[in-house]
């Protein structure tokens, strides 16, 4: 490249990736001197960067609107400070916008040069011109590939395009971005709504979502490991059909530390904590526990610096204590819910079944059963008893070739189709929750070297 005339090379720079042309001015003075790389280039090395395979695939949303976070690591770059960050460290709107996203290799955004011109401020305003002019869509749908369809090529033509504009929330903050936007209120009944909440100086910002059996393993992630192919306790559902495992991540700025960090690392100076869901108006809120002065939050090492580890642990047992109690009160009515189905057993199959056959006719119970409960009566039962009844009903279950056909609408009602398969699953959960209670009061040290620490504990 050194033995080209001058002339050559000029022609030869428009040509190269950012990422090369950075490269290139980086290896002697002449380069250097010659290319005079501004901050335009940087940020376009950065956005090439961020589409390499070391930096992790990208976050998408799938068909039913479903944020999906690659199990990966996913880092993006952020053009204010140019540095590449987890995706964690930026809000939704900055990465799953068409315009914002990492673009495929086919896209306009992908194909781009660095587009490099002298320094001469005029042939940058030539050169901004013609860009202006040529890369419009107009143009870019004529060289549309035939095997895509018009949606999905002019896709191609703004997805990443704004890219350049991307702040990750700590750039954001800096800016006044968070301030200008706190005074749109959250809340349905509130006239405008807003995903994020917080105060100009402690903002409060909605993330991803991430998949735990139930609020102890979303507030207390990784603190009693939990099997990835374990299964996960049904609970009802009304409105959010495939949601219901679903827990909304929220990232908070510590006003002590200034490190942004996610809610479950965080405690309030009185109560137990903040709150379990931030965008909740404030008419949902408990006195003592939640109120509306974000200024007094605290991550773990902060409030441990302030009040000290005595106090922080106290605070995180009643904390878990209390996330355990609500989960254990949930398991427990989920358990004789669907039992009130078997009294209609015998009415959806034209008697061809009925409770009172099924347990006669299982070859376990036949010689051990005498007296048949109702399904009214196995609701009240103790725990003992209905597991008991509950394996007949199992193992009939299990008999029948086609459920649908032989039950009919009983497989919907009083939620039947999941609690028969999942009865086992919540009492296992149930069981799990209290051991790991028990250990926790034996030893409540153990919350408090998971939250400075990470330090996990083993059943």
């Amino acid at each position: 490249m050194l033995s080209l005339p001058v002339d050559i090379q000029v022609l030869v720079l428009p040509l190269l990736s950012s990422t090369s042309l950075i490269a290139l001015s980086q290896t002697n003075r002449y380069f250097r001197d010659l290319i005079q790389p501004d901050k335009r280039q940087f940020v376009n090395r950065l956005l090439e960067l961020e589409c390499l395979p070391e930096c992790g695939g990208e976050v998408t949303t799938n068909e039913n609107a479903k944020i999906i976070v690659p199990s990966e690591s996913t880092a993006y770059a952020c053009t204010r400070c140019l540095k590449i960050v987890p995706h964690t460290r930026f809000d939704n709107h900055a990465l799953l916008r068409l315009r914002f996203r990492k673009p495929p290799p086919e896209s306009r955004a992908a194909r781009k040069l660095c587009g490099w011109v002298s320094g001469d401020a005029k042939a940058r305003g030539l050169k901004r011109q013609a860009d202006l002019k040529n890369d419009t869509l107009r143009n870019w749908i004529r060289q549309i590939d035939h095997s895509c369809s018009v949606a999905e090529w002019t896709s191609l033509y703004h997805i990443g395009s704004c890219r350049h504009r991307r702040l990750c929330n700590e750039c954001k903050f800096a800016t006044g971005f968070w301030s200008r936007n706190v005074g749109v209120r959250s809340g349905w009944r509130c006239n405008h709504r807003s995903s994020n909440v917080g105060t100009g100086q402690v903002p409060v910002i909605k993330g991803r979502q991430r998949r735990c059996h139930d609020s102890t393993e979303r507030y207390f992630w990784g603190l009693f490991p939990i099997a990835d192919d374990s299964r996960y306790p049904w609970r009802w559902k009304i409105y959010r059909e495939d949601n219901c495992d679903w827990w909304t991540l929220w990232w908070i700025r510590c006003p002590e530390c200034a490190v942004w960090q996610e809610r479950a690392a965080f405690r309030k100076g009185s109560g137990y904590g903040v709150k379990s869901t931030p965008a909740d108006p404030d008419m949902f809120r408990q006195d003592g526990w939640d109120g509306p002065h974000f200024e007094n939050w605290r991550c773990h090492q902060c409030f441990a610096a302030a009040f000290g580890e005595k106090e922080l642990e106290k605070e995180l047992l009643a904390f878990w204590k209390e996330k355990v109690g609500y989960e254990l009160s949930q398991f427990r009515s989920l358990l004789p819910s669907s039992f009130y189905v078997v009294d209609s057993i015998e009415q959806q199959t034209g008697k061809k079944y009925s409770w009172e056959k099924i347990v006669k006719m299982d070859s376990v119970s036949s010689q051990l059963l005498r007296k048949i409960p109702s399904g009214r009566d196995l609701a009240e039962a103790d725990d003992e008893q209905r597991r008991l009844y509950y394996k007949i009903l199992k193992r009939w279950f299990d008999t029948l070739n086609a459920p649908e056909e032989v039950l009919g609408g009983l497989m919907d009602r009083s939620w039947f189709r999941p609690w028969i398969v999942g009865y086992e699953i919540l009492e296992k959960r149930i069981e799990e929750l209290e051991t790991c209670t028990n250990i926790l009061e034996a030893d409540p040290n153990k919350l408090v070297s998971f939250a400075l620490r990470g330090k996990r504990v083993s059943v």
